[in-house]
């Protein structure tokens, strides 16, 4: 006997049943924001192991310099020394099963609209599993009693510079990270408020960051580091604290089956006839590491 289980039947699937309606309001996750930020590597058919090579840095120290006349000095050979990552990529997957009554009876693109919402959580699942990574890396900057700052930014940037970490840099912070009485929106005021330094109070009307947040109510750059936010970003202590990050891409990465053109989502559909029904799959297979720790610096703040 066919499982029925959680079907979207007319039961649960009444938004457009029936009716003449209005185009469709899908409620989606804010998603797919990791992958732009760290390093894909699709694993080959054949294989279910991804490995990604880190080369550790030469120091300077192991260069030689001769003076005149020695030029013809032989040394002793520096080691150039990798270190294997290997991640697995497994599976993460979800379905839905929609009756052909619920079909016919909702005048939206139900099969459609679904499929969309499926994909959609499997992408939002993949950015929690990699922003939990956040919290592995060594150096955090910020402090769980106190909002977010422009220094906690700098900070970062201070820290991946000295590391030698490659740009362009990313921040992945959570949008009370950024907005609201906590967030570096607090740094547009003229006195500091929860422990904001005004860093931009003045600023508006000079072409910079500041117009960004009050003209458009986003920013897309801080000094350089590109800005994102995701309700996936982890806790802290508990939900009043908040840990992002800023990193290069050469900090965390992801291993994943390519279903073609770099999209790691598989969207296959089946039909169940003895049920009146068809069953939507949404798979991705992928595995997550962390590469090189000193590229990536959390952000520990207090949201409220």
């Amino acid at each position: 006997m066919a499982d029925i289980t959680n079907a979207s039947d007319v039961a649960v699937s009444a938004g457009g049943l029936g009716k003449t309606i209005a185009a469709a309001i899908i409620q989606f996750n804010k998603a797919a924001v990791i992958p732009q930020c760290i390093t894909m590597a699709p694993a080959v058919q054949g294989s279910n192991t991804v490995q990604f090579p880190v080369y550790s840095k030469v120091a300077t120290s192991a260069v030689t310099e001769e003076s005149t006349g020695t030029e013809g000095t032989e040394v002793d050979a520096t080691a150039i020394t990798t270190a294997a990552t290997n991640v697995e990529v497994l599976r993460n997957h979800i379905n839905a099963k929609v009756t052909d009554l619920a079909v016919y009876g909702n005048q939206d693109a139900l099969l459609v609209n679904a499929g969309q919402v499926l994909g959609n959580a499997v992408a939002a699942k993949m950015d929690k599993d990699i922003m939990a990574r956040f919290d592995a890396f060594a150096t955090s900057k910020g402090t769980s009693t106190e909002g977010m700052k422009f220094l906690d930014l700098m900070d970062a940037l201070a820290s991946l510079e000295a590391n030698d970490a490659p740009r362009p840099y990313h921040a992945v912070l959570h949008p009370q990270q950024v907005y609201g009485s906590f967030g570096l929106s607090n740094e547009f005021g003229s006195s500091a408020v929860n422990q904001s330094n005004a860093a931009f109070n003045g600023l508006a009307g000079s072409g910079g960051v500041a117009d960004q947040f009050i003209g458009a109510g986003f920013v897309t750059s801080i000094a350089g580091i590109n800005i994102y936010t995701s309700p996936n970003v982890p806790d802290g202590g508990d939900a009043t604290e908040k840990k992002g990050a800023v990193f290069a891409k050469t900090a965390l990465g992801a291993g994943f089956i390519d279903f073609g053109g770099g999209n790691f989502i598989e969207l296959k559909s089946e039909r169940n006839e003895l049920g009146a029904q068809t069953n939507i799959v949404c798979n991705a297979y992928y595995g997550h590491p962390e590469l090189v720790d000193l590229h990536g610096v959390e952000i520990h703040t207090e949201i409220s």
